[in-house]
C-alpha cells in the first residue's frame, strides 16, 4: 500500500512541474514606431552602466545581458585590447575616409578603424557578425503568458546574414529580394531592417533568406503579427539570446507579441528601458566572439509559442430517468393543438 502511495505522489509532481513549465515572464517591446528620446545619454559610444540582476522570473539566467569583455576570443586563443578609455573605436557607421577607400578583401574588410591603433588578433574569419553597439532606449515590460507546451516551439524560423561577397558564396542560385521571412501560413513577417527601417537587400532560395549588410550599419528586427492570437518569440543572434546574452535555448523566455500588433527588437537587452545596439562588423570582434562564441555567427533564429487556450467549459447534463410513456408523449406532442385557452384544472 506504502509503494501504491509513493508512485501517485511521484505521478502527481512530475505532472505538476510539467504543467508548470510553459508558465513565466515575457517581455512586452513597443513597435517600431515608437519615439525614442533625444537625451544625450544615448548618443553614441556613451558607457553604459552594469546591468544590474533581475529576477529570475522570465527564464534564462535572470540577468540581462553583459557587455563584452575586453578580451577577444578566436578559437582556443585570446588577445587583449589595448586601447585605453580615450582610445577605444565606438561602434557606429563607417567613417567618410573608409567609404572613399578601397574595398577590402573579405578577411579583412571592417576589421580596422581608419587612424586608431588596434590588438591583433587571433584569427581573422571573412564575413560579418553582430556587434555590442550603442546603447538605445528600447523600453520593455514583463508580463505573464503561458506556452501551449513547455519547450515545443510551433515552428523555428531562421534568417542568415553576412557581407555581399559571403551570401553569393553561400547561395550562388539565389534571386534578389528583400529581408524578410514568414512563418505560420503568413502570419507572422519577420524583417532585418536599417537605421531607417527599410530591409536590407537579400539572396532568397525556396524558403532559405541569405541579407547582405555592411561593416558599421544598424539593424533591427520588426515582427509583424496578422492573426487574432499572441505569440511568445525567442530570439537568438549568432546563438546568443537576445535577452541575457548566453546560449540560446528553448527553455528560455522570449518577446510576446500581440495579436495585429508588431515589435521590434533592436539589440541585445541591457534593462528594461535600455538595449545594446546591433552592429554588423568582423567576425573577431564580435559579441560572440568576446564570449569564445563564434560557431554559429551569421544566423538569427526565432522560436514561436502558442498561447495555452482556456479548457472549454463543460456542463454535464442532468440526466433523469423517464419513464417510457413519458418519452413517448413527448415525441409525439403536438404544437398546434387547438381550442381556446381555458383556465388550468388542478
Amino acid at each position: 500500500m506504502l509503494s501504491i502511495l509513493r508512485t501517485l505522489l511521484g505521478v502527481l509532481l512530475v505532472f505538476s512541474f510539467g504543467s508548470c513549465q510553459g508558465r513565466g515572464r515575457v517581455h512586452e517591446a513597443p513597435p517600431p514606431s515608437y519615439p525614442a528620446p533625444e537625451s544625450s545619454d544615448y548618443e553614441m559610444g556613451r558607457p553604459t552602466p552594469a546591468p544590474s540582476a533581475q529576477p529570475d522570473d522570465f527564464g534564462g539566467s535572470g540577468r540581462y545581458a553583459n557587455p563584452p569583455s575586453q578580451t577577444h576570443e578566436s578559437g582556443d586563443e585570446s588577445t587583449r585590447d589595448t586601447h585605453g578609455p580615450e582610445e577605444a573605436a565606438p561602434q557606429t557607421s563607417a567613417t567618410t575616409e573608409e567609404r572613399a577607400a578601397p574595398k577590402r578583401s573579405r578577411s579583412t574588410r571592417g576589421s580596422a578603424r581608419a587612424g586608431l591603433p588596434r590588438a591583433p588578433l587571433a584569427e581573422e574569419r571573412p564575413g560579418l557578425a553582430t556587434h555590442w553597439g550603442e546603447t538605445r532606449y528600447s523600453p520593455a515590460r514583463q508580463v505573464d503568458f503561458e506556452r501551449a507546451a513547455a519547450t515545443r516551439p510551433t515552428t523555428i524560423v531562421e534568417l542568415h546574414y553576412d557581407d555581399r561577397a559571403g551570401a553569393l558564396e553561400m547561395l550562388p542560385g539565389g534571386s534578389w529580394a528583400q529581408s524578410q521571412t514568414s512563418a505560420l501560413g503568413g502570419a507572422l513577417r519577420i524583417s532585418m531592417v536599417d537605421a531607417s527601417g527599410r530591409p536590407f537587400p537579400a539572396l532568397r532560395q525556396g524558403d532559405r533568406v541569405i541579407s547582405m549588410g555592411d561593416p558599421g550599419e544598424r539593424y533591427s528586427l520588426v515582427i509583424e503579427n496578422d492573426s487574432d492570437e499572441r505569440f511568445e518569440i525567442v530570439t537568438t543572434v549568432d546563438g546568443l539570446d537576445v535577452l541575457d546574452g548566453e546560449d540560446g535555448s528553448l527553455e528560455k523566455r522570449g518577446y510576446l507579441i500581440g495579436a495585429y500588433s508588431s515589435v521590434s527588437i533592436d539589440g541585445f537587452r541591457q534593462s528594461e528601458q535600455l538595449v545594446a545596439a546591433f552592429r554588423l562588423g568582423n567576425v573577431a570582434r564580435s559579441y560572440a566572439a568576446s564570449k569564445g562564441k563564434a560557431r554559429n555567427v551569421g544566423v538569427i533564429g526565432f522560436a514561436v509559442f502558442d498561447e495555452r487556450k482556456p479548457a472549454a467549459l463543460h456542463v454535464p447534463r442532468h440526466r433523469r430517468q423517464w419513464p417510457g410513456k413519458d418519452t413517448h408523449q413527448r415525441r409525439t406532442a403536438e404544437p398546434f393543438p387547438g381550442g381556446h385557452a381555458e383556465p388550468p384544472a388542478w
